[in-house]
């Protein structure tokens, strides 16, 4: 008997959740005891203490004799204090438990300790600080992996040109870089010091860079060997820089409106690592700062002397107090993405009403909640609802929402939102409403950042400023935009002969291209298609040389894709420690594999799930041999589509523990569902299944 399309997907999620959410709700209590714990707020202050090591780096700054090398320093500086503070490993896991929804309590490695009973808190406190010693080692391991392969990949991909490379390594940088959400707030406000001192630099800059002209001409006259001996001197980078400027004959340039302006902001974006060393290199060469080297100097070299004392200050002040959870808005956000999933998966309207009960009674409590001490905040619970789609540039318009305490005065309450405001760029608009008896700011940016990393990076300043609760995206207030398209859903057979209701049959011989990869009909399989917010020619074009890969997946583990993107694992035959990847494969057979996708039970019909996606060609990633037994080298191919078992899976590195979305280059765009009246082991293309 066929089983309604709609019953099954519910069918489907249900089983996955029966020991996923009940599993959830009971680690997500255990670890707001354990983050609670006055050890583990201990573990956080004492890693401050430790920011009196950097005075020999400071020094390093201030002697930097170039510009490039001074800002290189400044920047490296910036760096190392934020790993130092978020050595801990704590500011980092808590950042992706709220980027997750905190699925990540029951799919992070080595976190059973949570779901044993047999430990008390105190055990299970221990347990977590040993994890984290192990998790700071790894952080180690994986900055040095990365780094290893972001050179590997630029030698590969020289092809691309300085600024295509300079741009997607700022890119894999941004993504990278997902730490400190508590000890961000120290480095911003460092940035935001050095660059306010770029400000009285204005006149002097464009004053010198009127009066270079007639001392360079001299020195244009240059030698070679003259240009060498800076190189030699300077080292290579900045070494050409300063070639560059002393040897151009025209260094006099018109100063175009906005020119200040424009390199305060490139600079400020370097220190925010949001530009490369090569970005800066082209950019110091172009503008001929090198001159500029004594101004400079006179401004920063006064703050880096200070710093020290800035760093004792932060000990004292910023983090004299401890950042608690709460239980009761962690458990009510968990209840609530549970309803959210299922409202924009099934689109049922009572589904939707249920997710607007839980999200306004959420909202009511967060703002009620009040601290019991005098030196403690709360962070923030952080929602999100539906992002809005990227455009052509991969930026997009956000709405995000923050639920202030009701303890907060009506004029403490003007000045937080314009606190707010500061945290973020590109803030299109700002609003204070009351919604639900809570008072809350609204801010519109328009950004292409991942902008979970950045909400959970500013929490504690959040949490300093009385936000009780971050909202991020589109919530049902004016209607979801439905998870499903299913104007796009297709049943495959040969012939077409296949038949299921709300499907379309298809059928296609031999392989389409796809970006240079084929793309074979996956027979046997339907595909309940996931609304992209495209039209089907929209989708042709835009993603018509995107490879077709599947990843094999179970019910609930789906649930949070379609929010975060896919998981990397940081376990896996490709990797080395440190290292993590994204698993794919362009056979569908091998993703359906019982390791990768189970097997369910529904009525009399046996169920298995794949999660079909798109991946941009740009996107670097490795060939790599299967694995599994029956589908290794030696073996007979598994999938008669293909010749040998040696490409069988896509092996894309990508730091352990955060998500790869359709921005990064791997679009989820398919739930593939195999239906069928007998077990799949023993269907004729799963022979290989039976090999040990």
């Amino acid at each position: 008997m066929e089983i309604n399309p709609v019953e099954l997907l519910e069918e489907m999620l249900q089983r996955g959740e029966q020991t996923v959410f009940p599993t959830l709700r009971k680690c997500a209590e255990r670890f707001v005891d354990i983050f609670n714990d006055t050890c583990i707020q201990q573990r956080i202050r004492e890693k401050f203490e430790s920011l009196e090591e950097f005075q020999p780096d400071i020094t390093r700054c201030k002697n930097a004799n170039t510009l490039f090398n001074k800002l290189k320093h400044l920047k490296q500086l910036f760096e190392d204090m934020e790993d130092k503070i978020a050595e801990s490993g704590i500011e980092s896991f808590l950042s992706r438990l709220f980027n997750t929804g905190f699925i990540g309590l029951i799919t992070e490695e080595n976190l059973d300790f949570l779901t044993s009973d047999d430990l008390g808190t105190a055990q299970r406190v221990e347990k977590f600080l040993h994890y984290l010693e192990h998790g700071a080692q790894k952080k180690e391991d994986t900055r040095r992996a990365f780094e290893e392969y972001i050179e590997t990949w630029k030698r590969n991909n020289i092809r691309w040109g300085s600024v295509a490379i300079n741009k997607a390594e700022r890119e894999m940088r941004a993504n990278f870089d997902n730490e400190g959400a508590l000890s961000e707030k120290f480095i911003l406000q460092l940035i935001n010091e050095i660059t306010a001192k770029f400000e009285p630099l204005r006149d002097k800059l464009v004053a010198a860079r009127q009066t270079y002209g007639p001392s360079l001409a001299v020195v244009s006259q240059t030698s070679s060997a003259a240009s060498w001996l800076l190189k030699l001197a300077f080292g290579p980078v900045a070494g050409a820089a300063l070639s560059d400027a002393v040897s151009c004959p025209n260094a006099t340039r018109a100063i175009t409106p906005g020119w200040f302006d424009n390199t305060s902001r490139f600079i400020t974006q370097y220190l925010n690592n949001r530009k490369t060393d090569g970005e800066l290199s082209a950019f110091i060469r172009n503008e001929k700062l090198e001159l500029d080297l004594h101004h400079f100097k006179e401004h920063i070299d006064p703050w880096l002397i200070e710093l020290s004392h800035k760093i004792n200050e932060f000990k004292r002040n910023a983090f004299g107090k401890s950042y608690i959870l709460s239980k009761e808005m962690v458990l009510s956000e968990i209840d609530r993405m549970h309803a959210l999933l299922y409202a924009i998966i099934l689109n049922k309207p009572e589904l939707v009403e249920e997710h607007r009960r839980k999200l306004d009674k959420m909202v009511q409590d967060a703002a009620k909640l009040q601290t019991t001490k005098e030196h403690e905040s709360i962070l923030p619970s952080i929602s999100f609802g539906q992002l809005s789609l990227p455009g052509g540039n991969r930026e997009r318009v956000l709405l995000i929402k923050f639920v202030l305490s009701s303890s907060l005065g009506q004029k403490a309450m003007n000045e937080v939102m314009s606190k707010i405001s500061n945290l973020f760029d590109n803030v299109e608009s700002s609003s204070k409403k009351v919604e639900n008896g809570a008072t809350v700011v609204e801010i519109k940016i328009r950004t292409d950042d991942n902008i979970s990393t950045k909400v959970a990076r500013c929490i504690s300043s959040l949490a300093d400023l009385q936000v009780r609760a971050v909202l991020v995206g589109d919530f049902g207030l004016c209607g979801f935009r439905h998870a499903m398209n299913p104007a796009f859903n297709r049943i495959y057979s040969i012939n077409s002969v296949d038949k299921a209701e709300g499907f379309k049959s298809t059928h296609f011989s031999g392989s389409l291209d796809r970006g240079g990869e084929p793309y074979f009909c996956p027979n046997g399989w339907r595909r309940y298609s996931i609304d992209v917010g495209l039209t089907g020619a929209e989708f042709e074009a835009k993603y018509k040389n995107w490879h077709v890969a599947y990843h094999g997946t179970e019910g609930h583990i789906a649930m949070a894709i379609l929010l975060n993107g896919i998981r990397a694992s940081g376990q896996g035959c490709f990797i080395v420690a440190g290292q993590g990847a994204v698993y794919l494969s362009p056979s569908i057979e091998y993703s359906s594999h019982p390791r990768y996708a189970g097997i369910w039970q529904i009525k009399d019909k046996y169920v298995q799930m794949v999660l079909q996606v798109r991946v941009d060609r740009n996107l670097v990633f490795e060939k790599r041999q299967g694995t599994l037994s029956g589908a290794q080298p030696i073996d007979p191919p598994m999938d008669s589509n293909f010749l040998s078992n040696n490409e069988l899976e896509w092996v894309i590195k990508w730091p352990p523990g955060t998500s790869i979305s359709s921005t990064d280059g791997v679009l989820v765009y398919g739930i593939m569902l195999r239906v069928t009246d007998q077990h799949p082991n023993t269907l004729p293309q799963n022979v290989w299944w039976a090999k040990k």
